[in-house]
């Protein structure tokens, strides 16, 4: 039995020893409470509207929700409007309804009617001007 002891100090200290070394070492990952796999994985990052789609789908399946979207214009060539927009993702509360759109403001304000009539509230929206054009783009968060 004594050896037996022995054998599991000496393991307990070899493995303490190990996960101070690794700690030491940089060798362990810690990702910060609150922050998504998806942020830190490369998918932070701007998407055109069907990535998004993929990407919101993507962590609603995980539990998550849109906490604020960044939005701004991928080709403002006359005619050829388009956006691009970026996400930071929260925990989605027990049946919390969501929605999010990127567009014209004028666009977003009929979108924010339509949310409105079905309870969702406007929880964080961003415009940006583009300064050569002076066109504008408006992404909104919309949840219950």
């Amino acid at each position: 039995m004594g050896i037996d002891r022995v054998d599991s100090r000496r393991a307990g200290k070899t493995t303490a020893t190990m996960a101070a070394l690794m700690l030491l070492g940089g060798c362990m990952t810690h990702q910060p409470t609150g922050i998504d796999a998806y942020q830190t994985g490369g998918i932070d990052q701007w998407l055109a509207t069907a990535d998004a789609d993929k990407v919101v789908n993507a962590m609603a399946a995980k539990g998550m929700m849109p906490a604020t979207i960044d939005c701004r214009f991928a080709d403002t060539t006359p005619g050829q409007l388009a956006y691009v927009s970026k996400f930071t993702w929260k925990r989605a509360p027990t049946n919390t309804r969501y929605h999010w759109e990127v567009g014209d403001p004028s666009y977003l304000v009929s979108k924010e009617v339509k949310a409105n009539r079905v309870g969702l509230r406007r929880v964080f929206a961003k415009e940006v001007r583009d300064a050569a054009t002076g066109q504008k783009v408006g992404c909104s968060v919309w949840a219950s």
